[in-house]
């Protein structure tokens, strides 16, 4: 099979696994007992395929805000430090391999699609043996591919994102040696909780027993879960601001510990709250492996991620500022790192945002920055409606223009001399929509044709 299982069939496989919206996710909304099935799917899979997962050493990230960068911080200062490392993480902007790298390096074509047809192969055999289980989903799929790429590629430490929550995530099927919760905020309130102690519970299912955890300073209530969830599990646990910090900006900041203090560090990811998840990222590393400051510094200065905060100058004397801020936290932590990077000015919002999202509060945020407003579609079932949008908008006296893309409302803005400060935000599809018209990327192709799986 494997021989001529194209790329485009291994897209087509996972999006015929796809449950939510016919995206590249599993349905979400189908209950506990339901995602604790697809635990016991995963965990068989991979049992199938060898239990690759315990070929290797782990860091596990959950979160609300952060856990991305916090990810790829990790990941960094793990390669800085001489291991080869894997990195998982979601959602992809362009291509479906970005989420399971190694060494930094997307898994390529040829290889997603052999490693597409071999843990298909392992499904179809689970699903026969085992019809109770259900059926497998995308994420659980995607997730035992990727713990399987990083087995056969040789990593000594694989950093994994999780994909929702954390208890019933796919993901949680992995035992790390250390665990990292970054800052929880209100999301996926439907599934994970109305309340931020439902949420922490949810984020604190990745810790095992007697394995540390780092976490972020949290809201009382998240930080009375996480910690009782660590004390009942005899789990080490370091919070920030209590047992390590940072101080300064993300051109110059210190972190310190009770045994180590460094100072003059920089991160190429760019705003305050990167200064914190960096923080996070030091801690988790030092728990692993006690890199040496060395590495630290590299690692830190060369991690990037597309879309956060990414600074676009264009020939026309205009610059776009890509992020994809779609919570309030993720909005207030835009608005003042475009504060300090930009004192002083005004900018174009280019706004497109996701149903079910609080645009109240986002754009609340966003508000003093802006010169004008540019509202737009996303090109998913999801988007929320542009008259949806601009019903959330706060009073304003910056003028609202309604377009019917992101790119037209990109062409507007980059043309509007009322503001040389471009900012493209609301979600991270408004962040690949924009990319993909700048030039900077090109997405992968929607699948086209039914998989042939033998």
């Amino acid at each position: 099979m494997a021989a001529r299982f194209s790329y485009d069939d291994a897209l087509s496989a996972i999006w015929e696994r796809s449950g939510y919206d016919r995206g590249f996710v599993s349905n979400p909304f189908a209950g506990d007992d339901a995602a604790r099935l697809g635990l016991r799917r995963t965990d068989a899979v991979l049992q199938r395929l060898g239990d690759p997962h315990r070929r290797y050493r782990i860091v596990h990230v959950a979160g609300s805000k952060g856990k991305g960068s916090t990810t790829t911080m990790i990941d960094a200062i793990l390669r800085a430090a001489g291991f080869r490392t894997g990195r998982y993480v979601s959602p992809h902007l362009h291509s479906y391999r970005e989420r399971i790298a190694v060494d930094d390096t997307p898994i390529s074509e040829p290889d997603f699609a052999r490693l597409t047809a071999r843990a298909l192969e392992a499904t179809a055999a689970v699903e026969r043996a085992q019809p109770a289980l259900g059926e497998v989903t995308a994420w659980e799929l995607t997730t035992a591919m990727a713990l399987s790429w990083y087995a056969e590629a040789g990593c000594d430490w694989a950093v994994i994102e999780v994909g929702l929550g954390g208890t019933l995530d796919a993901t949680n099927v992995v035992t790390p040696e250390v665990s990292v919760i970054t800052r929880l905020d209100y999301e996926h309130t439907a599934i994970l909780g109305d309340t931020i102690e439902e949420i922490a519970g949810n984020k604190a299912g990745i810790i095992k027993p007697g394995k540390p955890v780092v976490s972020a300073n949290q809201l009382p209530g998240a930080m009375d879960v996480i910690r009782n969830r660590a004390a009942a599990l005899g789990s080490r646990l370091l919070v920030q601001d209590r047992d390590f910090s940072t101080t300064g900006s993300d051109r110059d900041f210190s972190y310190q510990d009770a045994s180590c203090m460094i100072a003059r560090l920089h991160t190429a990811l760019i705003g305050q709250h990167q200064v914190e998840n960096a923080g996070l990222a030091i801690a988790a590393a030092r728990l692993a492996v006690e890199p040496p400051e060395a590495a630290i510094r590299t690692g830190l200065a060369q991690a990037m991620l597309p879309g956060r905060f990414e600074i676009v100058p264009l020939a026309n004397g205009r610059t776009v500022v890509i992020d994809g801020a779609h919570t309030p936290i993720a909005a207030l932590a835009l608005r003042r790192a475009l504060e300090t990077r930009f004192p002083g000015q005004r900018a174009g919002l280019v706004i497109g945002m996701l149903q079910g999202k609080d645009a109240d509060h986002v754009l609340e945020h966003l508000a003093p920055l802006a010169a004008a407003w540019h509202l737009a579609p996303l090109a998913t079932p999801r988007t929320m409606p542009v008259e949806d949008l601009a019903a959330h908008l706060p009073a304003t006296a910056a003028p609202v223009s309604r377009h019917t893309s992101v790119a037209d409302a990109l062409a507007a803005a980059t043309d509007d001399d009322r503001a040389p400060l471009v900012v493209v935000t609301g979600s991270l599809s408004t962040v690949a929509e924009s990319r993909v018209t700048l030039g900077l990327a090109a997405n992968d192709p929607t699948p086209s044709v039914a998989p042939r799986v033998s």
